[in-house]
C-alpha cells in the first residue's frame, strides 16, 4: 500500500499541470459572447455583447502577451475564432445546455477576477 501513496503524486502531477493557458480560456469566452451577440434580435444587447467580446478579445491579448506569445494576437485569434465557430454550430438550443451555463458562469467569475467589466 505504501508504494502506491507515494506514486500518486507522480501521476498526478502531469495532470496538474496540463490546464489551458489563461489567454486561451479568455479567448474562448471572447468567442462565446461574440456568438451570443449573433443569436440576438435587439439591436441594443448585440451592440452590448459585441463591445464585451472586445473587451474579453483584449484582455486575452493582454495575457497572452505576458505568457510571452510571439504572435499574441494571432493565437487569440485561433482561439476565439474556434469557440466562436462552435457556438454558432450548436445553435440558440445550446444555451439551455449545461455546458453553455458552466462556460458563462466560468467567464463570468474569470471578468470578475481580471476585472473586465460586464455592464
Amino acid at each position: 500500500m505504501r508504494p502506491f501513496i507515494l506514486c500518486l503524486p507522480f501521476v498526478a502531477l502531469p495532470v496538474m499541470g496540463a490546464a489551458q493557458p489563461l489567454s486561451q480560456s479568455m479567448a474562448q469566452c471572447a468567442g462565446l459572447v461574440h456568438s451570443l451577440a449573433t443569436m440576438t434580435r435587439d439591436a441594443q444587447t448585440t451592440a452590448k455583447l459585441d463591445a464585451l467580446g472586445v473587451k474579453w478579445r483584449a484582455a486575452a491579448i493582454a495575457q497572452a502577451e505576458a505568457e510571452g506569445r510571439t504572435d499574441p494576437a494571432g493565437y487569440v485569434a485561433g482561439y476565439q475564432r474556434a469557440s466562436y465557430d462552435d457556438w454558432r454550430g450548436r445553435g440558440k438550443v445550446a444555451t439551455l445546455s449545461q455546458d453553455f451555463r458552466d462556460w458563462t458562469s466560468y467567464c463570468r467569475a474569470l471578468a470578475k477576477a481580471r476585472d473586465i467589466k460586464v455592464d
